[in-house]
């Protein structure tokens, strides 16, 4: 989808701050909107490009100085609002991630806006070459006898089986669904380089493997011991 939405970096984007990592470009998440200020920034950006940009909250740090500017981290996601309904006290909206983006300038709420928005500058970078190789390799990986017992595995070698989804959006895909940890999704947000990226996420997948071969070793040896779980 990403290629035929065109983003104009030239303007501001409304800032939604969420309270974790939870959108990477090429994926989809929902998100329920009742507070009245980011009804407003929903609002605004129906009547606009439906471009939103979703940021991370930052950890608070009690001895800062209190500041009207919200506390969000660098790396965001800019996002495509592609599909709304409206409830009683706001809306349910679908958004897209389009690309990564590092905020340059962030604007406080007026009167008249009531939530921030920013200024961003894009931070992907050219793509990488030997796409093939990295999507053999991550087949090859979800092939391991291990790997096999992910609950997510259908749903997995589905994507990597279809043609039409990209290298680069495979991976983003894998990265968003499968590993749960909202620090390390911030750091595959944060992070430019697809190669860099890729082989993070390759190198979890291992982990993932390693520990699910210890964890059935581990049952193995105790059943052979004569101690069961009943």
């Amino acid at each position: 989808m990403r290629e035929s939405v065109s983003v104009n970096f030239k303007k501001s984007f409304p800032l939604f701050p969420l309270p974790e990592t939870a959108l990477l470009p090429h994926t989809v998440v929902p998100i329920s909107v009742s507070e009245p200020s980011y009804r407003q920034l929903v609002d605004h950006a129906l009547d606009g490009s439906g471009q939103i940009a979703i940021a991370t909250l930052a950890p608070l740090d009690d001895a800062a100085p209190l500041s009207k500017t919200l506390n969000v981290r660098p790396a965001v996601c800019l996002g495509q609002v592609v599909q709304h309904d409206t409830k009683s006290d706001g809306y349910n909206i679908l958004v897209y991630g389009l690309c990564r983006a590092t905020i340059k300038q962030q604007q406080n709420p007026t009167k008249e806006r009531v939530y921030s928005s920013v200024s961003l500058k894009a931070t992907e970078s050219s793509k990488e070459q030997n796409l093939e190789a990295k999507r053999d390799e991550l087949h090859q990986l979800l092939q391991r006898p291990n790997l096999q017992r992910l609950e997510r595995l259908e749903a997995l070698e589905y994507w990597t089986d279809q043609k039409e989804i990209t290298t680069l959006a495979l991976f983003e895909l894998i990265g968003g669904a499968l590993l749960d940890d909202a620090e390390f999704r911030y750091e595959l947000l944060a992070e430019p380089s697809f190669e860099q990226r890729t082989l993070r996420i390759l190198s979890e997948l291992r982990h993932i493997d390693q520990l699910l071969s210890i964890s059935s070793d581990q049952s193995q040896d105790r059943w052979e011991k004569g101690v069961s779980w009943n």
